[in-house]
């Protein structure tokens, strides 16, 4: 996921957002959709949203909010500055699943950028930028008071830029606003990567935003954007030596943010989809964390606030881990004894209290239930949401079809579906990958399975 930042920014696009369904291709699985194929890479466990609100209360507390609050639009080059920008990006360093951190404070009813852990990188803020006046309802308000969090997701995807010889001189980056399926928007990439002249793309250097050949690219871009309204963002990338830079970005020329030729990107390892996209087109999901808490001063009042954003890219080998850990601690002898009815009994009960607090405890886990195999087909038992208004009942019958390979291999081993799906359930419209492990009984013997659904809910 290569976009840049950020915070307030992303948030207000996010919860802005027109969710425009038109024209997506809906199918049902057995997490009640059907799966596109695609590639995906394994990442490690992500913090929480309670480990993430921990984390936002610990930097907050370590930084001087008496200094914070006297900091004034110019400081960026005083001890004080210098001192919490420092102590910003020793805490990221220290704990690597963050890749953002940031301080604000209120001014009046809006809300200003104080000491940001990238400044003097790509997007950063000096003090005073990002100034807004907040939504008085937004949810990060709350972390003026009290440690907080919450999740937000996009899609992404990359293709390759060839030149005149075939050969590979960048990659084009999609962002859509609205629902989704990878392979559209692999396909979406593909398209537009294919109209971009590479050798004009490799020539470029920084200062060349107002030349000819920058401008082609540049209106190429948007006018692909424009003719595909559920793309939000779009630009190009390149490698240099062992990182990547950007090069044309749609955006250039109107927002403050956008990036011009040169403008690096600090690749992390969370960024193999990324990478794979300068070979062949690629997607996915990227779960955002963001946590915030308050910084006091010496008397204790609050003078503004820590913001920290942790990346969670979602992979098959993710899922098989989570879908493993979770049919772990399934009851499977009392799995296997549940029939129609019993939604109301203690058995049932502990099991789906279990699968929704798993579903609470792993960030982008959407939705969670088990099912288990009968005689022609198969059905569903415990459903996370169960009494929730989209929740199945205990027998509900689903029929696998020719698709649902990793489905049935998820009653034998740990298995994910091979790439991201749409669906709808009553009036929810998500993006979605599957993973699936077996439950087992006292005795060892298989008597279901454990369904884990992540990705973007709309």
């Amino acid at each position: 996921m290569t976009q840049q930042n950020i915070l307030i920014g992303a948030i207000t696009a996010l919860v802005a957002l027109i969710i425009v369904a038109a024209g997506i291709m809906i199918a049902l699985g057995p997490g009640e959709m059907e799966p596109a194929p695609a590639q995906a890479p394994s990442v490690p466990k992500v913090p929480t949203s309670d480990e993430m609100k921990a984390l936002a209360a610990e930097i907050a507390g370590r930084i001087d909010g008496d200094a914070l609050a006297a900091l004034k639009p110019g400081d960026e080059n005083t001890p004080a500055y210098t001192t919490i920008h420092d102590q910003l990006n020793a805490f990221r360093s220290a704990n690597p699943e963050i890749i953002y951190i940031t301080t604000m404070r209120r001014t009046g009813n809006a809300i200003e950028q104080a000491v940001d852990a990238d400044y003097n990188n790509t997007g950063a803020y000096a003090i005073g930028g990002g100034y807004h006046v907040a939504d008085p309802e937004a949810w990060y308000l709350a972390g003026f008071e009290k440690p907080t969090a919450e999740v937000y997701s996009a899609i992404y995807g990359y293709a390759p830029i060839l030149n005149a010889s075939g050969a590979g001189v960048g990659l084009v980056c999609l962002e859509p606003g609205s629902p989704i399926a990878q392979k559209q928007l692999e396909t979406l990439a593909a398209e537009i990567a294919g109209k971009i002249d590479g050798d004009a793309h490799a020539a470029l250097r920084s200062g060349d935003e107002n030349g000819s050949a920058y401008i082609a690219i540049h209106d190429r871009l948007d006018a692909f954007r424009t003719a595909n309204p559920e793309i939000t963002y779009i630009y190009t990338m390149r490698r240099v030596g062992n990182t990547v830079e950007y090069v044309v970005d749609a955006d250039y020329g109107s927002d403050d943010n956008a990036v011009a030729i040169g403008e690096g990107y600090a690749l992390t390892d969370l960024d193999t989809v990324l990478l794979a996209g300068f070979e062949e087109p690629t997607a996915e999901i990227y779960s955002v964390i963001y946590a915030y808490a308050p910084v006091t001063n010496a008397s204790g009042a609050g003078t503004g606030v820590a913001g920290i954003q942790a990346g969670n890219p979602i992979t098959q080998e993710r899922l098989k881990a989570l879908s493993a850990e979770i049919a772990g601690k399934i009851d499977g002898d009392a799995l296997a004894a549940l029939k129609p009815g019993d939604e109301t009994t203690p058995a049932f009960t502990a099991i789906r209290d279990r699968l929704d607090a798993f579903r609470g405890a792993n960030p982008g886990v959407i939705y969670i239930y088990t099912m288990r195999k009968t005689e022609n087909a198969t059905e569903y038992v415990v459903d996370a949401d169960y009494g929730s208004g989209n929740g199945a009942t205990i027998g509900e019958i689903y029929v696998p079809t020719e698709e649902d390979a990793p489905f049935l291999a998820g009653f034998a081993e740990p298995s994910a579906d091979p790439g991201f799906y749409i669906g709808e359930w009553g009036n929810e419209t998500a993006v979605l990958i599957t993973g699936y492990a077996p439950v087992k009984n006292s005795t060892g013997a298989v008597v279901g399975l454990v369904g884990v659904d992540m990705g973007k809910l709309w």
